[in-house]
């Protein structure tokens, strides 16, 4: 596990991060073009964090093995594929709600299809694989990373097993950086059992996903985080993690209707997503989100 770290990785998306110089030079590498304000996506956050985390724990370098799981064809893939050994993304390519988009099947063919650059090809390997049952050995990569893809592997339990499959295939003294959804505040309305008596209460109209162990987001509390990857991952997170938020990012929310209906009085992209409702006094349709960053390693 790294000995010294340049920042602090244990956290929320935050407006302030962005203004941090190293952070944006790191985004406007991996996705050459991008100027402010346009840089301030969470997606470019979890990039240049991560990034800049496998450079701290001595990862960036000519024989490191790395694995992203849940990888669809992300900008990062390319990037990593020119300072590392190997990167071998997997995914269900082809499958699944993602695969008209992230996950189109032609990165099995072609990966260099979606680079934004020349990489070395040989470096690069797309594999289709369920994330909750990795083909590889025990004990293969020195870094793995899953961003904003775990939280879609199904269930608590499935996420659980995709957290299991990332400790067990990262090597002894490798590191891993798991990022997902977040709540920031808590909120009645983020009780499943709640949302789920909606779902009933309006005949499937609204909270369509909720179950008595599944929200209509899929969106993990503190404690969730510490349950469902963490615990299970059997890796240890290598600092506290910190939930504050800075004043700047609480302003710079977006609505959520479901349903792909967004809004927002925002100029710049949202950091911070504020579930809506629909229901009276109802109304609020729970607590705020945004990324967080799990940077997590595998004691020797």
């Amino acid at each position: 596990m790294p000995a010294r770290l340049s920042r602090r990785y244990a956290k929320l998306c935050d407006r302030r991060d962005f203004d941090d110089p190293a952070v944006l030079a790191r985004i406007q590498d991996i996705v050459p073009g991008v100027e402010p304000p346009a840089h301030l996506r969470r997606k470019l956050w979890e990039y240049a964090y991560l990034t800049l985390f496998l450079e701290d724990a001595g990862v960036l370098r000519d024989d490191a093995q790395v694995l992203s799981v849940g990888a669809g064809h992300e900008e990062v893939l390319f990037w990593l594929a020119n300072r590392v050994g190997k990167v071998v993304a997997t995914d269900i390519y082809g499958e699944g709600g993602f695969s008209e988009g992230e996950a189109d099947a032609s990165m099995l063919t072609d990966p260099s299809a979606f680079a934004p650059y020349p990489y070395p090809e040989e470096r690069l390997e797309a594999r289709w694989m369920d994330a909750r049952a990795l083909d590889f050995p025990d004990d293969t990569f020195d870094a793995v990373f899953t961003l904003s893809s775990i939280e879609h592997f199904g269930s608590e339990r499935d996420v659980a097993r995709a957290a299991r499959e990332i400790g067990r295939v990262l090597k002894p003294g490798g590191v891993a950086f798991v990022v997902t959804e977040c709540f920031v505040d808590r909120s009645p309305m983020n009780s499943k059992l709640l949302q789920t008596a909606i779902r009933w209460g309006t005949l499937n109209r609204k909270m369509r996903k909720a179950t008595p162990l599944r929200r209509a987001v899929d969106v993990f509390t503190r404690e969730e985080l510490r349950i469902w990857i963490v615990r299970p991952s059997g890796l240890r997170l290598v600092q506290p993690l910190d939930l504050s938020l800075s004043p700047e990012t609480r302003e710079n929310v977006i609505r959520w209707y479901g349903e792909g209906r967004f809004e927002s009085d925002a100029e710049v992209p949202h950091l911070l997503i504020q579930p809506q409702g629909s229901l009276g006094p109802l109304h609020a349709g729970g607590a705020p989100f945004t990324s967080v960053a799990l940077p997590l390693g595998k004691p020797r």
